[in-house]
């Protein structure tokens, strides 16, 4: 129940930056609440990040007038799961402490005694970022839950908040979360070998998913493929929902319903990253089904692929998105004329391309989707993200999109994704390799729920 990754003079860094940021006010970092039925729990990303304590239930306080920190446990009874040895919990204190490096545990009780005159409360305002969540994701379904006319209750952030205004009304509660982004956005080299061994796993999976993949087979076989490997290497799960879209499937850019069959002729999408020790990374390729690129895929897959290699070629230390963005437009303007577009519609996805501002996408860290964008400000080392240029051609509802994760170094980029091959040439080659897992079991077709498209 508490974190091996991380040293306890990093977390302890961490919390006391959070301190210089809030000033005389106190924080208070609400962990995640006990999973339902028997899945394996999992903290939210911010609160590991600042103490690395795996208990549900648990709230940590950052006094930034006393730079102390205490964290506040539930009683062993009632935290409900197996386990082997000695937990985490507010009945052994002296433990929690020795493991975990604060300056104080206390049952949850004693939680209302640290709010007592204070005047500046930071506390998280939204739903925290669980298992294969993000900032975005958690917004979009608190969303959904305030459109339900037979729902809308509170995420527990704001409930939260509400409990505590309603015992001390005179607080001032601001949001802790662009504080904490804030500090997430540069990682530290233990997090940066974390990312990296995260990107390590997406390109042994992605390969593989190329080895098995032949017309007949199932997206969801090839999301199966990658999820072994995850899991072999040591991540828990997934950092985000395996995108597999073969055909028409990968115009969605995030479809994620994987219960297709791939069909002789296509190209297919996938996108997908694990949950390394709460750190992730992001990857995509496109294949031909069948092992081999139509002179039309070639030109179109040619180009974006292309356009992700100037990308690349122009990050470094104190340049903006902006400018990268630019450069490699111009580039690729200039190359215009080394591919044969099958037709006026395909050679105007180059055009769409060149209309299109964020090929640089997101930071990426805990979340695949971190909470604090790299774009805001020239790059500096230590930022991870991911670059992935994508097209798009309505009128044949075409999408193409490549991507790796890196992280902005002294003088460049190191790419975490590099072990899958970029071109085409090389992707063909290695399709023709026997893979680990290349043998599927009969799938029956009239049970298959494959998603219908609509002409």
């Amino acid at each position: 129940m508490f974190q091996t990754d991380f040293t306890k003079e990093e977390l302890k860094a961490r919390r006391e930056r959070v301190c210089g940021a809030i000033g005389d006010a106190v924080a208070i970092v609400q962990g995640a609440d006990a999973q339902l039925g028997s899945s394996t729990f999992r903290q939210y990303n911010s609160f590991y990040y600042l103490c690395g304590v795996e208990v549900p239930h648990a709230y940590l306080a950052i006094d930034g007038r006393s730079a102390k920190t205490t964290l506040f446990l539930p009683p062993e009874a009632q935290i409900d799961r197996d386990h082997d040895g000695r937990v985490l919990s507010a009945d052994d204190a002296a433990f929690a402490v020795a493991s975990s490096g604060v300056d104080d545990v206390k049952g949850q009780d004693g939680l209302a005694d640290t709010l007592q005159g204070v005047a500046t409360l930071y506390t998280y305002l939204e739903n925290g970022e669980g298992e294969m969540a993000t900032p975005e994701a958690t917004r979009d379904g608190y969303r959904k839950v305030q459109a339900d006319p037979w729902d809308g209750r509170l995420n527990r952030g704001l409930h939260f908040a509400e409990r505590v205004r309603s015992l001390h009304p005179g607080i001032d509660i601001r949001d802790l979360n662009p504080i904490v982004w804030d500090l997430r956005l540069i990682k530290s080299e233990r997090e940066i070998e974390l990312c990296r061994r995260a990107g390590e796993l997406s390109a042994i999976g992605l390969c593989d998913a190329m080895r098995a993949t032949r017309p007949g087979v199932m997206e969801y076989q090839l999301a199966g493929v990658l999820q072994y490997h995850y899991r072999a290497g040591g991540a828990r799960c997934e950092a985000y929902s395996a995108i597999v879209g073969g055909g028409l499937n990968a115009f969605h850019g995030h479809y994620s319903i994987n219960a297709s069959e791939l069909s002789d002729g296509d190209l297919v999408l996938v996108d997908c990253g694990p949950d390394y020790h709460y750190y992730s990374s992001d990857i995509t390729r496109m294949w031909p089904v069948n092992g081999t690129y139509t002179l039309a895929q070639r030109a179109l897959y040619g180009f974006v692929t292309e356009y992700h290699k100037a990308l690349l070629g122009g990050i470094r230390p104190g340049r903006n998105y902006a400018e990268i963005e630019d450069e490699a437009r111009e580039i690729m303007r200039s190359r215009l004329h080394e591919f044969d577009f099958a037709s006026p519609v395909h050679a105007s996805g180059a055009e769409w391309m060149f209309n299109f501002k964020s090929h640089l996408a997101h930071s990426v860290g805990m979340s695949v989707h971190d909470g604090r964008n790299h774009y805001e400000e020239p790059l500096r080392p230590g930022i991870v993200f991911a670059v992935d240029p994508q097209m798009k051609i309505e009128e044949e509802r075409l999408y193409l999109r490549v991507e790796d994760t890196g992280v902005v170094t002294e003088d460049g980029f190191e790419v975490f994704t590099r072990d899958v091959p970029l071109e085409l040439d090389d992707i063909e080659e290695l399709m023709k390799e026997e893979g680990m897992l290349t043998s599927f079991p009969p799938v029956e077709k009239d049970a298959d729920l494959r998603l219908k498209i609509e002409d």
